[in-house]
């Protein structure tokens, strides 16, 4: 029931799995519950619960709210084209706002209780899905999420641990904010805590989620840099691509229970989108002294990816070895060995990885990329050069480095270097 100044909601009188608004003293709690939690974050829309009447006598509940103007909800708005990126730059900062006083949630199980929630969503598309996803696609966005849970059980623990569960929204995407001179979050889920007390990454990958499958990819990469800067994440990308496959095959399958069969295409065709996404592997080669470190400790910072560098796993294995020679052909070969598989253990939890070495010889660079070949891996790989004025003054220069690279060993090396001439050109800057 919406006025000009008032709207109320009642509840349907239904039970699922996952609420019960059978009676109405259930429907008062969770009206109750409704205006506690929503004015977490937008205390003057809502108001307080009235009984519904009729002869006298109390039949229902209600929860009374300020009238926002329709037309102001997101979703219309970015239909008409309304939305700038300074918008969704506030958007981004309310949301962090939230998130960050919302109380925190600590249930070791979870990582337990979303495989067991997706594998139910899973047999329930298999039910229906033939309407809407092939069995490829269904086995390729299963594949990809399982695979997912199964092989990140540590990162969903230790997120956890560091207090990112928190008792949020659990349902924020485009139709439940207006903005009206400024952003009002609303309907966050009262039914079923559990919906609720999700990661924070979880959260803002729902409404990224929803921006692109409206076509708003611009928005969404707004949103998502403005959120990270206000909260300080940082390493969260395959968590986000995660995340946003979970909730595009989960608004897929409403979608389909509902018989939105076109809007489920829809989201399951960006859903198998997020599972085909290809984990990153970028390796930074060149002669000592080019400013490779520089580079990709920059590139590390500025993509959140993991840095693994030959000259911190050498000293690691010369702790363990005692070689008489760090830079011999046999000890070069273990350096890079050690340092492959660990960029290989990083890509195949779909976590993008920089590796800083020269590379200077072709078996290297064969390893290279055999191992992401095997896993799948988007490799880029950038050479970097310079004179040989310019890399001694370098060299010359280091002071406390961990490499024991000096101008000494430049012509050597120099006259060593190997060209990566057999990498092809789409892999090679």
């Amino acid at each position: 029931m919406i006025g000009p100044k008032y709207t109320l909601k009642i509840k349907k009188p239904v039970r699922f799995s996952f609420l019960d608004f059978t009676t109405p003293a259930k429907r008062k709690y969770f009206c109750e519950q409704e205006i506690k939690l929503n004015r977490r974050f937008s205390p003057s829309i809502y108001l307080k619960v009235v009984p519904v009447k009729e002869k006298n006598k109390i039949i229902d509940y209600a929860v009374v709210m300020k009238t926002l103007p329709p037309e102001k909800r997101l979703d219309k708005l970015l239909k008409e084209h309304k939305v700038n990126r300074p918008m969704i730059k506030t958007i981004a900062k309310n949301i962090w706002a939230f998130h960050k006083n919302a109380k925190r949630i600590k249930n070791l199980k979870q990582p337990d209780l979303l495989q067991h929630n997706c594998e139910a969503d899973f047999k329930t598309a298999q039910k229906y899905h033939h309407k809407t996803i092939s069995d490829k696609s269904l086995m390729q966005i299963r594949s990809f999420i399982n695979h997912f849970i199964k092989n990140n059980k540590a990162l969903f623990i230790k997120r956890i641990k560091n207090g990112k569960i928190r008792d949020i929204h659990g349902d924020l995407h485009s139709e439940n904010i207006f903005y009206h001179k400024k952003p009002y979050l609303f309907d966050c889920i009262e039914f079923n805590a559990s919906f609720r007390q999700i990661d924070i990454i979880a959260e803002i990958s729902f409404l990224l989620m929803d921006l692109e499958v409206k076509g708003e990819k611009l928005l969404a990469d707004t949103l998502l840099k403005a959120y990270l800067k206000a909260s300080g994440e940082t390493k969260v990308d395959s968590l986000i691509n995660f995340y946003k496959c979970h909730y595009a095959f989960v608004t897929g399958l409403v979608s389909t229970l509902s018989n939105k069969y076109k809007l489920a295409k829809k989201y399951f065709k960006l859903a198998e989108q997020y599972a085909s996404v290809r984990p990153e592997l970028i390796a930074i080669g060149g002669i000592i002294g080019a400013g490779k470190s520089t580079l990709a400790k920059s590139l590390s910072q500025d993509l959140g990816y993991p840095l693994l560098r030959s000259d911190a796993i050498r000293k690691e294995l010369a702790g363990k070895r005692h070689p008489v020679n760090l830079y011999s052909p046999a000890f070069s070969h273990a350096t890079y060995k050690v340092m492959l598989a660990k960029a290989k253990g990083l890509l195949k939890n779909n976590q993008g990885v920089i590796l800083d070495a020269t590379f200077s010889k072709k078996i290297y660079r064969r390893w290279l990329m055999n191992m992401a070949k095997q896993t799948k891996a988007d490799l880029k790989f950038t050479e970097l050069k310079t004179s040989r004025k310019l890399a001694f003054k370098r060299l010359a220069a280091r002071k406390n480095d961990i490499s024991d690279a000096g101008p000494a060993l430049l012509d050597k090396f120099i006259k060593a270097y190997e060209p990566p001439r057999e990498i092809p050109r789409g892999n090679r800057t």
